[in-house]
């Protein structure tokens, strides 16, 4: 039950009044960094609809300009998204700095804090929705696609003009279902702008946060892993990722081996590919919404416990889930959060937990700086390299690459970066192929003058032609016998290029040997031989 306050607070305004013109009605939760407050704006006498009231907790161990900068960053990029009119988010309605919450009789205090007014949603998190059997039945499709609709906002906006962000703590607490059925991502606290300067630090959550972030590297598919990390809650009732840690070293997390995954290979598959430990493995933004069509389809065909979760059909506020099987991990304090005050409990590297005994979901702080270069290699959006040299403050690290291509569905002939595969990987035995039969053409081609070369260039030419039909076979067969018989995409034409490469290579010593003086040659050896 919420604690009933008798607080008020407000901005540092000339108006004698401002610094109660918030009054405070109860405690909704305590987080590391903020508490939130269900609270109304008094105006003459007159008190407003609810609204969320975030209060910055300073931390005294750490440079308080430092944590201000923090803070305005993600209000930055919060406020950048609610003025653009991003759907599927908690509306940010202002921000203030004035003196910390007091009595109506008592005088305000003369420093002063952040504060965030944010919208009040009534709903419950995925969390606490998962382990209530008496909660409505969650829509697991309607709450996937707003999550990627928000992510793929940030990730990729309409215009030149808007700078591409990161949420970077996307997870299952951290979304909220309100009584309509209507999701609503919160906490955009560490969210940063895809700009080195902005971002000095990495905040992630062991269990369902990607392993890059240990690395200080991370670009929108780790907001895309967080996604995964959603759906897999989705599925399982479980976090997708395992944490242990040793001494004061960062917490190694490894993906969990869930019976319900692993009794089918496709669903397994499937549900793995946002998780996966290279971020170049996972899919874009763009193709999220075609990848959470395929996983319902897997999901309706598949025989599964019910958690109380629906992948198909139209949302029932009034339908009611009976009883799961206990497979789902433990129930623990849920999380506190941002918009509805049940903030994430934090623990900072190096230091001790918070009060709760079980912090399965407590927020690790990473200390990191900031360089400008980016992870080569990364085909889903370079990211920002964040060397181990300690700093104060926690923000976020994300670079975003240049906009992605509008989402289409992922074919089993392209590759994870939505090139064709066919001319990916192996290409250098095509080459080296073709270079060999050049040269032994060349030889040949000298060896039979004639006064009309046209023929010969043409012969040439055909024998690329027929090496190229030769790689394309290759290709078929391939895409046959590893798709569509063993349901599992084609990473590279490595074998394709293989085959290419030494069809012409046995052309080219056909060439060889059709040359006289290098027949005799041959002959002359065996006979010696």
């Amino acid at each position: 039950m919420a604690e009933t306050l008798d607080l008020v607070c407000g901005p540092a305004d000339p108006l004698p009044e401002s610094s109660k013109s918030f009054r405070l009605l109860s405690r909704l939760g305590s987080g590391g960094q903020a508490d939130v407050y269900k609270a109304v704006r008094q105006s003459g006498g007159i008190s407003s609809a609810p609204v969320s009231l975030k209060v910055f907790r300073p931390d005294r161990q750490r440079p308080l300009e430092a944590q201000y900068r923090s803070w305005d960053k993600g209000d930055a990029v919060h406020m950048d998204l609610d003025s653009r009119g991003v759907t599927g988010i908690c509306r940010r309605i202002d921000a203030f700095y004035g003196p910390p919450p007091h009595r109506p009789d008592a005088p305000a205090a003369t420093n002063l804090v952040p504060y965030q007014v944010l919208e009040y949603l009534p709903g419950s998190d995925l969390k606490q929705l998962l382990r209530n059997p008496s909660h409505p039945r969650v829509q697991a499709i309607s709450v996937l696609r707003t999550i990627a609709g928000v992510l793929d906002a940030m990730h990729r906006p309409n215009s030149p003009d808007i700078h591409p962000a990161l949420h970077m703590d996307i997870k299952p607490s951290n979304v909220i279902v309100m009584p309509s059925g209507e999701a609503r991502v919160i906490d955009f606290t560490g969210a940063r702008y895809s700009q080195p300067t902005h971002m000095t630090t990495i905040s992630y959550t062991p269990e369902a946060a990607g392993p890059e972030a240990r690395a200080g590297r991370v670009g929108p598919s780790y907001d895309v892993h967080g996604f995964g990390a959603v759906a897999f809650y989705l599925v399982t009732g479980t976090q997708p990722r395992i944490e242990s840690a040793t001494g004061d070293s960062p917490s190694v997390s490894a993906l969990r081996r869930h019976p319900v995954v692993e009794a089918n290979p496709r669903l397994r598959d499937h549900l793995l590919a946002p998780l996966s430990d290279d971020p170049r493995d996972r899919p874009p933004t763009s193709h999220l919404d075609h990848w959470i069509g395929e996983l319902a389809t897997l999901m309706r065909a598949a025989d599964t416990p019910d958690i109380g979760v629906d992948w198909g059909g139209a949302p029932s506020a009034a339908t009611r889930r009976p009883p799961a099987p206990d497979h789902r991990e433990p129930a623990t304090a849920p999380d506190l959060l941002a918009a509805t005050g049940r903030l994430p409990q934090t623990m900072r590297l190096g230091g001790a937990a918070s009060a709760d005994a079980t912090p399965r979901t407590a927020t690790i702080m990473a200390t990191a700086s900031v360089s400008p270069a980016a992870p080569p290699g990364n085909r889903y959006g370079r990211g920002v390299a964040v060397p181990t040299r300690p700093r104060a403050e926690p923000a976020t690290t994300v670079h975003e690459p240049a906009p992605q291509r509008p989402a289409e569905p992922r074919r089993p002939w392209r590759g994870p970066d939505g090139k064709l595969a066919a001319l990916s990987g192996g290409g250098e035995f095509s080459i080296v192929g073709a270079v060999f039969a050049f040269i032994c053409w060349g030889v040949w081609a000298f060896a039979n003058q004639r006064d009309n070369m046209l023929p010969l260039v043409l012969y040439f030419v055909l024998v690329l032609v027929v090496a190229g039909a030769v790689f394309a076979m290759a290709r078929l067969v391939g895409t046959l016998v590893l798709v569509r018989l063993f349901k599992r995409n084609r990473r590279t034409a490595r074998l394709s290029h293989l085959a290419a490469g030494v069809f012409l290579v046995v052309t080219g010593i056909g060439f060889l040997s059709n040359v006289a003086f290098i027949a005799n040659a041959i002959n002359w050896l065996k006979n010696l031989l």
